[in-house]
């Protein structure tokens, strides 16, 4: 009989552990998966997407951008693409994007159109933004050059972009990670120059010799949405 008030201050504890260990789980998944709110931005035009490697080697793209809820509050957000997934998406710069985030990190992102943004965001964006001023294809594809360091020309209503490389192997690892980003720049570049029908990406060696060689004339619609119901791990 002496020991039931033991037994019962114990169940007591227990009690109290359980609300206190389930409240912190909730509070904690609250936190990191619960969606807070949605935010837009747009790639600057001179960002760098130069891959690096992660902890399994795994070749990366990081993204790290200011950007804006439908209120034009500000905060910066980052996330990472992995180029060696064989559903990675690459954003080049001029695409605008939403990105879905809880308290501390990236729930998900998915590109959209300019008209598709908040207004107050919008203007947010645009203070920093510099879109093209071009009143041609050719003025914009000099704009390009200038922008990316590489060659960009135009040709009618086609953009001709030519990365040049020494190294052979260096131009090989350089193909593979360009095709899936110019799959969505005809994306970007069409919205800054709608009469733009194709783009043609070129890989070459200083001699001359064609690496590889891709022609997009196609819009990239974007039909994935990491968000919320994505599983959190």
């Amino acid at each position: 009989m002496k020991k039931k008030p033991v037994f019962w201050v114990l169940a007591a504890l227990a009690a109290v552990l359980l609300v206190a260990v389930t409240f912190w789980a909730k509070k904690y998944y609250d936190a990191r998966y619960a969606l807070e709110d949605h935010y837009y931005t747009v790639v600057p035009l001179d960002y760098d997407l130069t891959p690096g490697r992660n902890d399994f080697n795994d070749r990366i793209t990081e993204y790290v951008l200011t950007c804006y809820n439908a209120d034009g509050n500000a905060r910066e957000l980052d996330f990472e693409i992995n180029i060696d997934a064989h559903n990675a998406d690459l954003y080049p710069p001029g695409t605008f994007l939403r990105v879905s985030a809880s308290r501390q990190i990236v729930l998900g992102r998915r590109a959209v159109d300019e008209s598709d943004v908040p207004e107050k965001a919008l203007e947010k964006i645009m203070e920093a933004y510099e879109p093209s001023s071009a009143s041609s294809l050719v003025e914009y594809a000099d704009e390009r050059t200038r922008q990316l360091g590489i060659s960009c020309a135009a040709d009618n209503s086609t953009l001709i972009y030519t990365y040049t490389y020494e190294d052979k192997s260096l131009a090989e690892d350089a193909a593979e990670l360009l095709d899936p980003m110019y799959q969505a720049q005809f994306r970007a570049d069409q919205q800054a120059r709608p009469e733009l029908t194709t783009i043609f990406l070129e890989v070459k060696l200083e001699d001359g010799t064609e690496i590889f060689s891709q022609k997009y004339n196609q819009r990239v619609v974007f039909d994935y949405e990491r968000e919320s119901q994505e599983r959190p791990f």
